[in-house]
């Protein structure tokens, strides 16, 4: 059966090279396509403000070119994930969707409400994921089971699993934490459409309640736990944690440290659900 191919807008090279600070799009080998994704890792923040606003999350690619390049937002996987797979075409690379189930943090894995990108180059495959919101991997990981790889200070395997899954684990400490199962079935549009719906939308939803801001940094990662935003080493080890006390301290960390360029407003609204959530007891 022939594929289809989506129909995408024309991607905005400039807007994206003075995003994510490199001066053209690198070629389509392992180096350039290394080179690519770590950029746009640590210059476009992981963050789920429009959920806990209560705001749609379209996935059309003039939208998430808008929201991220022309308002300076970040995103979550699919907004991310989208916006890298854009650059990588325009780069020449060969890019396919991929959905996998978050192990990180569960004792069962979770839907499959999570995607990442598999690309080709150099006569193999990569997995590329800038959407994961923290613990990833910064660099493409070669598709092969059951190798160590070590990207910018941490190590990662992918382990064969069930059914042709592949285990995403990062060592943390002297122990094996596992982060998703990815799964290389096909993945549609609809796929990605009803995965973000769920996620977005869903009541019981973390995305919904939850404050998720994430950005990888040369020492490790600053991310928000909380309401405080914290400092990672890159064994995922706290090095500082500073309280955000309220919607303003919010506002000021994701305009300067986490490089999110966001509407005072739509940071409130997002700074009272997720408080509001952390001070619900259940009766």
């Amino acid at each position: 059966m022939k594929r289809v191919t989506p129909h995408h807008p024309p991607f905005p090279v400039a807007a994206y090279l003075a995003r994510i600070g490199l001066p053209a799009l690198p070629p389509a080998t392992a180096e350039g396509l290394s080179e690519l994704v770590l950029a746009q890792a640590r210059a476009i923040a992981f963050e789920n403000l429009d959920v806990l606003a209560g705001l749609p999350v379209r996935l059309d690619r003039s939208v998430v070119y808008e929201k991220i390049l022309g308002d300076g937002r970040g995103g979550y996987c699919f907004e991310l994930n989208a916006l890298m797979s854009g650059a990588l075409e325009a780069a020449g690379f060969e890019v396919r969707p991929v959905m996998a189930r978050v192990t990180y943090g569960r004792t069962v894995p979770g839907p499959a409400t999570h995607q990442a990108l598999v690309v080709s180059c150099d006569g193999q495959e990569w997995l590329v994921d800038v959407g994961f919101g923290g613990p990833g991997p910064e660099r493409p990981l070669p598709l092969q089971g059951g190798k160590v790889h070590t990207v910018e200070g941490a190590q990662f395997r992918l382990v064969p699993s069930f059914g042709g899954d592949l285990h995403l684990q990062r060592k943390v400490g002297s122990d094996w934490t596992g982060l998703f199962l990815l799964s290389l079935a096909q993945t549609r549009s609809t796929d990605i459409q009803a995965a973000n719906h769920f996620v977005s939308s869903w009541k019981r939803s973390p995305f919904r309640h939850r404050l998720m801001c994430a950005l990888p940094v040369a020492s490790g990662l600053l991310t928000v736990q909380g309401t405080d935003l914290v400092r990672l080493d890159r064994q995922l080890a706290e090095v500082e944690r500073q309280p955000l006390n309220d919607a303003a301290g919010f506002y000021e960390a994701l305009r300067g440290s986490l490089r999110i360029n966001v509407d005072p407003d739509l940071a409130l609204r997002a700074w009272d659900t997720a408080v509001a959530a952390l001070n619900f007891v259940t009766p």
